[in-house]
């Protein structure tokens, strides 16, 4: 957490976030919607077939999945791959981008692609090329490529098609005309197509949309504003001109993480990924646990700055909170949305936060190092409105060796909280690496590790804001008492909310919004 900036810098922020993505009212996202009908782009389609001119892509709109409040944090896309930055998906109607009334798409959703605060993002999607049969197309048949596209001085939106033979050759690519300058606008969206045969051979078409910016300073301070890419994107069609198989329907990736009977989260603050992996001067022990488990080379954060990023696995999303960490400011501001501890008690589980520093149970105060942000839970109003159930969950870090005693007294989830300094951010990475050893010394120590089924997740919220590319590339290692595959290196893209399907999923909790519903869990950690 970028923690004391001055008062000055705080009010010309929040200056900035009204004349560039405005605020708005209500903290929370609207209720998930009914789950649309599409291809998933991966795993066994349907043996029947489509009509010609029968759209194939799937969430071809952005309709399926939550949307960003403010449009500064990257949500989860259902269906498509992210390919490269942090693109995310924005209401019609917010400030800064194009109404419901603005020039667009006729039949239009209710949300749209956007760049986001990352820099360029690439967004891929791949549609089977073969009959209900599994036979090859018929020589002759054409394609058509169509998307609304927008954007500003400064980003711009393409789409594209590559046609891949049976085995992934390219065979040709197709561009969609690219928007003149003239024709970019952060307030309509233009309708561009392309059209032409699909070569002989094809087996696939992978349809590539290019968010594009030439901003260069998306991972500095006030990235989401300085660095924005409003680049847009929507109602993208890729129809074919003959019968070819149907898609399946859209759903959750599925996931193969077996079940525990613990889960332990860690948070450190601020360090780029090359900044702790492979620093064995400053994180011996950090680096020393790779070879006990899984590094995850390709993890996320969702924006700048911190707290945003612990709610993405706390709640589900990051709620649109304002910039300035706002329970710092305000103590008073809260979030009126179910939560993880939510999903434990309702699924008959135990959870503690044990926040180091704290002075006792429910600590709402600030005092030395601990910031009455740090228990994340703290921001949720059923949380913070409720004392006794408060002090019961949000309980200082010494608690945690008592607990620790017996597998039975030992929290079904546990998230352990460094304090300001011994975060990494506050007093180096030296610190928290000392921190991390002595805490997680316990737990592996403890009979809920030596006894029982344990995970732990140790992640970061976000990098160090100096320019970084890619952007918020954070490190991540998962260890087991038993599961996990050691020594392996992930090269999966994933984000803090993929961390959050893998917990429920671990724990048998359900899901709390289309974040982590539609998440990639982390599947190839798991010996199998």
């Amino acid at each position: 957490m970028t923690r004391r900036r001055g008062a000055a810098t705080i009010v010309a922020v929040l200056a900035m976030v009204a004349s560039v993505l405005g605020s708005s009212a209500g903290l929370g996202q609207a209720a998930p919607r009914p789950h649309p009908v599409g291809s998933a782009g991966s795993g066994p389609a349907r043996a029947s077939s489509a009509r010609p001119g029968t759209n194939l892509l799937v969430n071809a709109g952005a309709e399926a999945g939550a949307a960003s409040k403010q449009g500064w944090a990257t949500v989860t896309i259902p269906g498509w791959r992210v390919a490269r930055g942090l693109p995310t998906v924005v209401r019609y109607g917010n400030h800064g981008f194009p109404a419901p009334a603005s020039p667009g798409p006729g039949h239009r959703g209710r949300q749209m692609f956007v760049g986001g605060a990352g820099g360029t993002a690439v967004l891929t999607q791949s549609v089977s090329l073969v009959r209900a049969s599994g036979t090859p197309l018929p020589a002759g048949a054409g394609f058509r490529l169509t998307g609304w596209l927008g954007g500003s001085a400064t980003s711009h939106a393409v789409a594209d098609v590559r046609f891949l033979s049976a085995t992934r050759h390219v065979l040709s690519t197709q561009r969609v005309r690219p928007l003149r300058p003239a024709q970019r606008s952060t307030h309509a969206l233009v309708r561009k197509s392309v059209t032409g045969p699909i070569p002989a051979g094809a087996r696939t078409a992978r349809i590539e949309v290019r968010l594009d910016t030439s901003v260069m300073n998306a991972d500095g301070y006030s990235a989401p504003l300085v660095g924005y890419n409003h680049a847009l994107a929507d109602n993208l069609r890729f129809t074919v001109s003959t019968r070819v198989r149907r898609p399946q329907r859209l759903a959750p990736p599925v996931a193969h993480i077996p079940a525990y009977d613990h889960v332990f989260l860690y948070y450190f603050e601020n360090q780029d990924y090359d900044s702790v992996i492979g620093n064995t001067k400053q994180a011996p022990y950090f680096n020393s646990l790779l070879s006990k488990g899984s590094l995850l080379a390709d993890t996320f954060a969702e924006e700048h700055p911190s707290d945003g990023n612990y709610l993405a696995v706390a709640g589900g999303s990051t709620f649109g909170i304002p910039l300035d960490d706002p329970l710092e400011e305000n103590p008073r501001y809260t979030i009126d949305r179910r939560n993880l501890g939510d999903l434990l008690v309702g699924a008959h589980e135990t959870w503690k936060d044990y926040a180091q520093g704290a002075n006792g149970p429910c600590d709402d105060t600030v005092h030395g190092a601990y910031w009455n942000d740090d228990p994340e839970f703290m921001y949720f109003r059923d949380v913070r409105t409720r004392p006794q159930y408060c002090a019961a969950h949000l309980v200082p870090l010494e608690e945690m060796s008592n607990d620790l005693r017996s597998a039975a007294t030992t929290p079904s989830f546990s998230w352990v909280e460094p304090n300001d300094c011994t975060d990494m951010e506050g007093c180096g990475i030296a610190s928290g690496d000392r921190f991390l050893k002595q805490t997680l010394g316990q737990i592996m120590a403890a009979p809920a590790w030596t006894t029982q089924r344990s995970l732990v997740i140790i992640t970061f919220d976000e990098d160090a804001y100096d320019h970084e590319h890619p952007a918020q590339r954070v490190a991540t290692v998962v260890l087991g008492s038993t599961g996990v595959r050691a020594g392996f290196v992930s090269k999966t893209r994933y984000t803090h909310y993929s961390l959050l399907r893998t917990i429920e999923t671990a724990l048998g909790l359900g899901a709390l919004t289309d974040n982590d519903r539609y998440a990639q869990p982390l599947n190839d950690v798991f010996a199998r």
